[in-house]
């Protein structure tokens, strides 16, 4: 009887021993998980808070704007949760802000209207919210998409594409006969 009892007393110190082993590299791999999220939502920022400086450099946006434009990336964890879902949902929305400036800033260069996105920039950085915590689901889902659609101009239709190039060529022509008349 007593030889059982040490068996069974053996055996549970056994399963003790396993079960913590399993504990602890469930713990490594939950921690591992963590990291690789954090590392992915900083690469997320970075690569947003690095667009928006170029476009700073650029003169595109002016640097009060710039705090505001970098929450919509940095605030984005302040009420949601860390899920995969959202850290997806964040590496979309990023992207297509930057491609909607990219895409307004090619507008307005083609159509030599930067005091207009100039106004249409200032016009997205006042909709943005104030506080952190105003930074939610319905925001980025529903709010931002929106502003991010009345922030878009139309785009530039064949017409428009074609008179803006002949009006390029012939500034072009022109700038040409008055370099030739002032070196006679």
């Amino acid at each position: 009887m007593a030889l059982v009892v040490f068996l069974a007393f053996v055996l549970l110190i056994a399963l003790l021993a396993v079960y913590i082993v399993i504990e602890r590299n469930r713990e490594k791999a939950r921690e591992l998980g963590r990291r690789r999220f954090n590392a992915r939502v900083k690469q997320i920022q970075q690569s947003f808070q690095s667009a928006l400086t170029d476009y700073l450099e650029t003169r595109i946006i002016r640097p009060k704007n710039m705090a505001p434009l970098n929450g919509i990336c940095s605030h984005f964890f302040v009420v949601q949760s860390h899920s995969e879902e959202n850290l997806a949902y964040l590496e979309y929305i990023s992207d297509r802000v930057l491609q909607s400036f990219q895409s307004e800033l090619t507008k307005a260069d083609a159509r030599h209207d930067m005091a207009g996105l100039d106004q249409r920039v200032q016009s997205l950085v006042g909709a943005l919210p104030s506080r952190g915590i105003e930074y939610n689901r319905v925001f980025y889902h529903d709010k931002l998409p929106d502003l991010l659609t009345q922030f878009s101009t139309p785009e530039l239709s064949t017409a428009e594409l074609e008179e803006l190039a002949l009006e390029d060529k012939l500034a072009g022509v022109t700038f040409t006969r008055n370099n030739d008349l002032d070196q006679a």
